[in-house]
């Protein structure tokens, strides 16, 4: 940028050529650029303006609150992926192995989680800690209400659930090694208004306005740049196919069913469990 440019002329004439590429690109006619506008007209005229930040927030955010792990493929870091509102201070804290604070009876697949906490260089950080939370089977967060989603209208009835449910900060140990056990999560809805003109645009591209099952952490460890990220499942079609844009790759991990009795019962279960391995790689402060 000279100084004579404005961060407005710069970046508006990025996002002209950009946007003249894409319409070039795939021969866009008028009657479909009117169609936008009405559109987005549309979307001013119901008060959904709001839900324009959907689609592009994890972008802005990657380059400003993620911009510590930005091009991960230049050391072997690990992804950074959005905190967003349903986190809650003081979570906990959890040696490994931990179970995950939770009610009797948990609604939901029993999940283990392990891995290891290293450095970008393949050192071990003894003693990082794993701040983790997540959706149940029920599709609630504990801790908080829909108000902490605001200005988004999302249901979240945590009435009668105990604060700290699935919510924990796991110790790593004299290996950097870190486990817990909790549930498969349930679905996050970005609840768009039914009938309205995003619903329709979701409805159109076959992308609902639901998020990939996902488990949120930040991960922290003396001398080191925290991580926030999330785990996500293989299998799930969302993480290629949701209105917020793709997933990285590295924080899709499979799952193993696990069916051995002497293994799930020396875990306290009383039936088979899934199982998934996340390393978590921390770039040095």
């Amino acid at each position: 940028m000279s100084e004579s440019e404005t961060r407005l002329q710069v970046v508006f004439a990025d996002l002209r050529r950009a946007i003249d590429d894409v319409i070039v690109k795939h021969e866009v006619t008028m009657e479909e650029l009117s169609a936008v506008l009405g559109w987005l007209q549309q979307v001013a005229d119901a008060g959904e303006m709001v839900y324009v930040s959907c689609v592009f927030v994890k972008t802005v955010l990657q380059g400003t609150e993620g911009a510590d792990y930005l091009h991960p493929e230049t050391d072997g870091a690990s992804s950074w992926e959005m905190q967003g509102p349903a986190h809650v201070p003081g979570a906990p804290l959890l040696d490994s192995p931990a179970v995950l604070p939770m009610r009797p009876g948990e609604p939901g697949e029993p999940l283990l989680v392990s891995g290891t906490v290293r450095s970008t260089a393949g050192e071990p950080l003894p003693g990082a800690v794993v701040d983790v939370w997540q959706i149940d089977a029920n599709d609630v967060y504990s801790g908080i209400t829909s108000a902490d989603f605001a200005p988004l209208n999302i249901p979240n009835d945590a009435v009668g659930i105990p604060a700290d449910n699935l919510r924990g900060r796991v110790v790593a140990d004299s290996k950097g090694y870190y486990e817990f056990r909790t549930v498969m999560p349930g679905i996050e809805s970005l609840s768009f208004p039914p009938g309205g003109p995003f619903a329709t645009l979701a409805e159109a591209l076959r992308q609902p306005g639901d998020r990939p099952r996902h488990i949120h952490s930040v991960v922290t460890a003396d001398g080191f740049l925290p991580l926030t990220t999330q785990i996500y499942f293989d299998g799930d079609p969302l993480v290629d196919s949701s209105l917020e844009g793709p997933v990285p790759a590295s924080t899709v991990k499979t799952t193993t069913r696990r069916a051995s009795p002497d293994d799930y019962r020396a875990r306290g279960l009383g039936t088979p469990y899934r199982a998934l391995s996340c390393d978590f790689v921390l770039r040095p402060a």
